[in-house]
């Protein structure tokens, strides 16, 4: 059984440990682990963002201008190329 860190959180107070904290203490607890596989190794600086706005670029017939929230207090404006880019899509963000 595959078990989300993440879905551990919704259930018990584990802000304080790793995920290779809480398997080790599980283990010892009599539960036992197989892995503990993390997502997020090797990337940095990547954001998901929630296009607010997207319209055609004024200069530009195959570029696309698109307000962005990322989280932070102004939206961040992307010029992008992408067809399959609209209004209400999440994007990955280099930072």
């Amino acid at each position: 059984m595959l078990v989300s860190y993440k879905w551990l959180q919704d259930y018990v107070d584990v802000k304080e440990h790793s995920a290779r904290d809480i398997a080790e203490k599980m283990t010892r607890g009599g539960i036992e682990i197989d892995f503990v596989h993390s997502l997020n190794q090797g990337i940095s600086g990547v954001v998901v963002g929630f296009v607010k706005e997207c319209t055609q670029h004024p200069n530009a017939d195959k570029l696309n201008v698109c307000q962005v929230d990322i989280g932070e207090e102004e939206l961040v404006q992307i010029v992008c190329g992408a067809k399959n880019v609209a209004q209400a899509n999440m994007l990955r963000l280099q930072k």
